[in-house]
């Protein structure tokens, strides 16, 4: 019985990837899905930050309102950077699977801060609020981004204005 090098070497390729393909695309499920709940993270942030800047007013409830749903997502921060999501187009760092236990520590951190914020959001002080704010920005959020998500990649917008010299691009005017 002669064995064709189709079946000896392509088949097991093919079988391979077939296999990976549901893998892979689970995987980037989870990068989409980080992403989504980091933007719902951000738009909170954002709305809370017009409060307390004074930019809108901003009653007791929305403040309790804002502050609990950011203590939520706060709680699901952990179940979003599952093993295996660490490539792609993300700014999630390698270092947070290299080194669990510091990463952990800065999501118990957010889970702390955003509970005690969410506190304090019942008291209706909004000085208090604000400050509470503040640390959490700092001690959680800052604490993350400074050693867990890498910078933005450059925009061709961004680029374009880096290199742009009297009003040319690259030395093609009007680009710029």
């Amino acid at each position: 019985m002669k064995v064709s090098l189709l079946r000896i070497f392509i088949l097991p390729f093919v079988i391979l990837v077939l296999g990976a393909g549901p893998a892979l695309a689970q995987e980037e499920g989870a990068i989409k899905y980080r992403k989504a709940v980091m933007k719902a993270v951000g738009g909170h942030m954002g709305a809370m930050a017009g409060i307390v800047k004074g930019k809108v007013k901003g009653s007791q409830k929305e403040m309790e309102a804002l502050s609990h749903a950011m203590r939520e997502l706060a709680s699901i921060t952990p179940l979003i950077f599952p093993e295996g999501s660490d490539f792609g187009e993300t700014r999630a760092l390698e270092v947070i699977w290299q080194k669990p236990k510091e990463f952990k520590k800065v999501l118990d951190a957010f889970l702390a801060e955003a509970t005690k914020l969410a506190e304090i959001s019942h008291s209706g002080d909004k000085q208090a609020f604000g400050a509470q704010f503040k640390a959490m920005g700092k001690n959680a959020c800052g604490a993350c981004h400074k050693n867990f998500r890498g910078k933005k990649k450059n925009s061709l917008a961004q680029l374009r204005s880096t290199y742009s010299i009297g009003g040319t691009c690259f030395g093609r005017p009007g680009v710029g």
